[in-house]
């Protein structure tokens, strides 16, 4: 389904809010996929395979270039037109005092800036549970939103029962606020419900602020004074920050930022199947503002 309107690559946002004390250091993100964790997972759904990392750089394996354009079957020759990619970021506290926190190839080792998860909403801080139950990505897909309207539509005319089974996999488990669904899938709760997750369309229904997708809830891209719901063929989001230990890439002093990732893609008839978006989402969880901040993109083309 082709349901592209709006579009953009990175938002900026930065509330002030508390630190503490840091809890026991994350370990960095591991690098490999196993039964638990989707540590590594691929845009695929067009012309396009690129590969998703948890540790804050994307589009390689740790030994090759994996930004495949075009995707090819297994065995075929892959042509990877990016080796890497990877978000830098620095800043100024109020006390002029430099904050930074960047990555290159150094996930590969473990000498990395960034963790997955979340930091709390009080506190900006993390610890190794929350880190290691955040190394995942969460996926959805079109057909499954497509599915799951239809199943509101038919049990508004009366003609289905739809029930919590019933419920397609990526859009039940969406890491969005409130769900309550969420924990019996991962089993872990999802931070405090003011705290703003993976986006979505809310119905207005009696759980406002809350997402229940039997209530007409949905994944959308989250596009800022867009009023008409958008989602794409494949949607991926995940969480990394960089307050989960200390800054090995760098060296350099944490900023406390929480970095909310939205990867998406559209199988299209035109130049938007050669493409694929990620939209950047940061929140300044410090206990003051960061004056002077820059976001980049570090790329290593091929």
């Amino acid at each position: 389904m082709y349901k592209f309107k709006y579009w953009l690559s990175a938002l900026f946002i930065l509330s002030t809010l508390t630190l503490s004390a840091q809890e026991e250091p994350c370990l960095a993100p591991t690098e490999q996929i196993d039964q638990g964790f989707n540590r590594l997972t691929n845009e695929a759904v067009n012309n396009v395979r690129a590969r998703l990392k948890t540790a804050g750089d994307v589009w390689w394996d740790n030994n090759d270039g994996k930004y495949i354009v075009p995707q090819v079957a297994p065995g075929e020759t892959e042509v990877s037109s990016i080796f890497a990619g990877a978000v830098w970021l620095g800043g100024f506290d109020q006390g002029n005092n430099l904050k930074i926190a960047c990555q290159q190839y150094g996930s590969a080792s473990g000498q990395t800036d960034f963790f997955s998860g979340p930091l709390s909403d009080s506190t900006g801080t993390t610890n190794k549970s929350i880190c290691e139950n955040w190394d995942r990505f969460f996926e959805v897909y079109a057909s499954e939103i497509d599915e799951h309207l239809n199943n509101l539509a038919l049990a508004e005319q009366g003609v289905l029962d739809y029930t919590e089974d019933m419920i397609p996999f990526g859009v039940k488990y969406w890491p969005a606020k409130g769900n309550p669904y969420f924990a019996q899938q991962y089993g872990f709760q999802l931070p405090d419900a003011d705290q703003g997750l993976a986006y979505y369309y809310d119905d207005l229904d009696s759980d406002f602020d809350v997402y229940d997708p039997l209530n007409g809830d949905y994944p959308i891209i989250e596009v800022r004074g867009c009023n008409d719901p958008q989602y794409p063929d494949q949607m991926i989001f995940w969480i990394y920050n960089d307050a989960g230990g200390i800054h090995a890439e760098t060296n350099g002093d944490q900023i406390k930022m929480e970095v909310q990732v939205q990867a998406f893609s559209y199988g299209t008839n035109d130049q938007i199947n050669d493409m694929t978006f990620q939209k950047y989402k940061l929140i300044n969880r410090a206990d003051g503002d960061i004056d002077s901040t820059y976001f980049a993109m570090w790329v290593d083309a091929d």
